[in-house]
């Protein structure tokens, strides 16, 4: 594991990310001379906010993660050395002119287990809806285990009290980056998970703050307890089983606070400048000028990734506004049936 002499030292405390930082740039420094190159040259790297112009943060709509789009960066200058500056003893400049410490900071915000860097394991994709894999720290090192169930299983129960299953042919692996807020995902890896994708906003309005948990058909668990997001992360339910869960949840809330969470996102939708509507032909308007500048050869790199990041920006907060738009149509039913049954009690008595 880069940056380390054993699992037992790994990511105890800040100077050991720090240190894992450092050397993968030291690391990269060295090119083809690195013992790691065929790993580090293979690694992708997102287009994370912290390395977006002012233009591409303007089409956040004032969107977190905007507010703390550089919270690595700082972390790092804080924690690590200072303005992205390197120990780089072959050539005696500290400061990353090279773009290796960037570089290995985005990889380790974007791939890093709970451990460090492990080659492979940082292929797989995140969601907390299938997961089926998980990283296990055992004495002599990291071991890759299976979590979940599946109907006919018999496998035994893992030490977690899961039931373990075997990954059959074909079947993609899964892992868990935590249970986070779907800006904080955004922020640190550049996707948002389809589901379950966690939202949170404020109403201008109260001061109030609401939270909702994203499903597919439209489901949405609404203002969730912690009770219910642990649900989320330590069970291995079927999509049919968490979405009737997020409805039983939902359904237990008053008409009251459905109301005033209906009255919330409208209020917010209000706040946007353009419509979901409006957003999607602007989307395909900027997917037309990335066509044309990659069939440009002039076209330079820089100009290149702007658009890029413009588009990542505003499918994000297309991805926010559709969200939003289905928790208010699923919460506003919800109401309507509440209410129709409420009546119907009152009639009887």
């Amino acid at each position: 594991i880069i940056g380390s002499t054993s699992v037992q030292n790994q990511m105890q405390k800040g100077d050991g990310m720090c240190t894992v930082v450092q050397r993968m740039a030291d690391e990269i420094r060295l090119g083809e001379q690195s013992l790691w190159h065929p790993y580090l040259n293979h690694i992708e790297l997102p287009r994370l906010a912290a390395n977006w112009d002012s233009s591409a943060l303007a089409e956040l709509q004032g969107l977190s993660p905007i507010q703390d789009a550089t919270r690595h960066v700082q972390w790092f200058r804080q924690n690590c050395g200072g303005d992205l500056m390197m120990n780089n003893a072959a050539n005696g400049d500290d400061h990353d002119d090279d773009g290796a410490a960037m570089r290995s900071l985005v990889a380790f915000i974007s791939r890093a287990s709970e451990v460090g860097m492990i080659p492979i394991y940082d292929l797989f994709n995140h969601h907390n809806g299938k997961r089926n894999a998980k990283l296990s720290i055992v004495e002599d090192g990291v071991r890759l285990v299976t979590v979940g169930k599946v109907e006919g299983d018999d496998d035994d129960n893992n030490n977690d009290g899961r039931r373990n299953h075997t990954i059959r042919r074909g079947e993609q692996l899964y892992i868990s980056y935590g249970l986070k807020t779907s800006s904080n995902m955004y922020r640190d890896y550049a996707f948002v998970e389809d589901w379950p994708s966690c939202w949170n906003f404020a109403d201008s309005t109260t001061g109030d703050n609401y939270a909702f948990v994203s499903f597919e058909k439209g489901i949405a668990a609404i203002n969730p307890s912690a009770d219910f997001l642990r649900y989320i992360v330590q069970s291995n339910e079927s999509p049919e089983e968490y979405e009737e869960s997020a409805g039983w949840y939902s359904e237990s809330l008053s008409v009251v606070d459905l109301e005033r969470f209906v009255g919330a996102v409208r209020s917010r939708l209000g706040e946007f400048a353009t419509t979901l509507g409006e957003d999607r032909k602007l989307l395909f308007a900027e997917e037309q000028a990335l066509l044309v500048a990659s069939s440009m050869s002039s076209s330079s790199g820089d100009s290149t990734n702007r658009i890029e990041d413009v588009l990542s920006a505003m499918n994000y907060r297309i991805a926010f506004k559709s969200a939003l738009t289905s928790s208010y149509i699923y919460a506003e039913s919800m109401v309507a049936t509440k209410t129709i049954e409420n009546d119907a009690i009152k009639q009887e008595l």
